[in-house]
């Protein structure tokens, strides 16, 4: 990357020049450390002490169309400068506070870090000497989260979203305000419009389609999922029975979603559609509307859908999807196991089948899936949950979109899944809901800084590091990014 360095220093010019060797010593380590990384860097022996060379300097990282820029304090500067200079340009920022204990670095940083957060400006910190370890390790991190691939990529993230429609048939469930979201908000901050429509509209359509429709769907369930665990009349086979009815309500939302140009979707399921007798469970609907193939179509558009139309959650998950292509976890943050530090994420039914192997074959992933009755205690109106293990992953992004006082934020943080062997699995799966899939999380970030941060019962995941996209994304967006990891 093409990285640049501003040093600050005193806002006197007697003191600035008493300092100013001193000043480029510190700055001379840095870039020494920067090149022997293989970056390019852009440093002038020139200090910021005035007005004058605060706008000088950001201008010159501007002409020279650095990556990054890293801010350097070694001793007491005027936040004031660290402000005009960063007006300039509009490369991401990285404060770096120095150890230097007689003079007042530190306290250069905290307050231009306090200026930076009063105009809204984004910026990394590190803190501590450019030899120790792990100094070094959070300004490589820093860049290579805020890489130009990466902040290209979540830009054109960011901007897919302009024009979309979202499909809210109803609204959130339960009682959930994270689910919550202000219509006008989104097309002017998102460009999203949002269409409402009432699930009696879904129950009027399931009516119209047709039997070959549903059967073939049956057809196709019998033979490509590992098992369906027959409970009648809860769950039944047939034209009338229960499952027949989850893929009238599969077909339904899909059709209206094609119907009226929706590219993403909530549903609410809870409670209204799920508490009377000819209701039906919105499991199996929602893991294929998230899932790549059908009967009808392999491949399929994949049609992120929220649970308990959760929209802060399809949004979330619909941004992530733009940077994949694939389809996105939506899970509970259910429990914590601490003696295994795991996290078992599970919702009902939600995940889509491709979260068991991550196969573009969706015969592969279908192997693994067991249609279970739904529990009795929470869906009275019978019906399959979609039940499965998903496969470990080395890296994995998870995330989450909420409002703070009606601002938009994103938790971002990395981990893995994990398995533990079939015995051990269904061990643990039994200590929560058994009849929905599961995914075993371990999160790169402490417990104590999840119980302290994140503010929803919902979460989002996809494969790999996305972070630094994730960020540009936001950043564009006017999202704040809360990188927890």
């Amino acid at each position: 990357m093409r990285v640049g360095v501003v040093t600050f220093t005193d806002g006197r010019k007697r003191v600035a020049d008493m300092l100013w060797e001193d000043c480029l010593r510190f700055q001379r380590r840095l870039v020494d450390w920067l090149k022997s990384e293989g970056h390019e860097v852009v440093a002038d022996d020139v200090v910021v002490w005035n007005w004058e060379t605060a706008k000088k300097q950001g201008g010159r990282m501007k002409e020279t169309n650095c990556d990054a820029v890293i801010f350097n304090f070694c001793v007491w500067s005027y936040p004031d400068f660290t402000v005009q200079c960063a007006q300039q340009f509009d490369a991401p920022i990285l404060f770096l506070g120095n150890i230097n204990p007689g003079y007042p670095g530190w306290v250069a940083f905290f307050a231009s870090a306090g200026a930076l957060d009063e105009i809204g400006r984004p910026f990394g910190r590190a803190l501590g000497d450019i030899d120790d370890p792990k100094v070094q390790e959070t300004i490589r991190e820093f860049l290579r989260r805020h890489s130009p691939d990466k902040r290209q990529k979540g830009y054109e993230a960011a901007k897919k979203l302009f024009g979309l429609r979202y499909g809210e048939i109803d609204g959130p469930s339960m009682g959930m305000y994270t689910g919550h979201i202000d219509q006008s908000q989104w097309m002017w901050q998102f460009g999203i419009h949002v269409h409402h429509v009432s699930q009696l509209t879904i129950a009027a359509r399931m009516e119209k389609i047709s039997d070959d429709r549903v059967e073939a769907g049956l057809k196709w369930l019998e033979e490509h999922a590992a098992a369906i665990e027959w409970d009648p009349p809860y769950l039944s086979p047939g034209l009338d029975g229960t499952l027949a009815r989850q893929i009238r309500l599969y077909l339904a939302v899909k059709d209206l979603c094609k119907e009226e140009g929706l590219d993403f979707c909530g549903l609410t399921g809870q409670l209204d559609f799920t508490e009377w007798e000819r209701g039906v469970t919105m499991d199996l609907a929602e893991a294929l509307l998230n899932d790549i193939a059908d009967w009808e179509e392999n491949p399929k558009r994949i049609i992120i859908t929220a649970t308990e139309c959760d929209s802060n959650g399809a949004l979330t998950m619909q941004l992530m999807h733009h940077l994949t292509g694939t389809p996105v976890l939506f899970a509970d943050l259910r429990h914590y196991h601490a003696d295994l530090d795991v996290y078992d994420l599970v919702n009902s039914g939600q995940h889509s089948p491709w979260f068991s192997k991550y196969s573009d074959d969706f015969r592969v992933n279908w192997k693994e899936v067991h249609l279970r009755p739904a529990p009795k205690l929470y869906f009275p109106c019978g019906g399959a949950s979609v039940a499965f293990f998903s496969d470990p992953v080395e890296k994995v992004t998870f995330g989450r979109i909420t409002r703070y006082k009606g601002r938009y934020r994103m938790h971002i943080f990395t981990g893995s899944f994990v398995r533990f062997g079939k015995e051990k699995d269904e061990e643990l799966a039994r200590m929560t809901t058994w009849e929905w899939p599961h995914a075993f999380a371990r999160f790169d970030c402490p417990m104590e800084v999840i119980a302290k941060n994140f503010s929803c019962n919902h979460i989002h995941a996809v494969l790999g590091d996305w972070v630094g996209e994730l960020v540009a994304a936001c950043e564009y967006l006017d999202i704040e990014p809360i990188v927890l990891s």
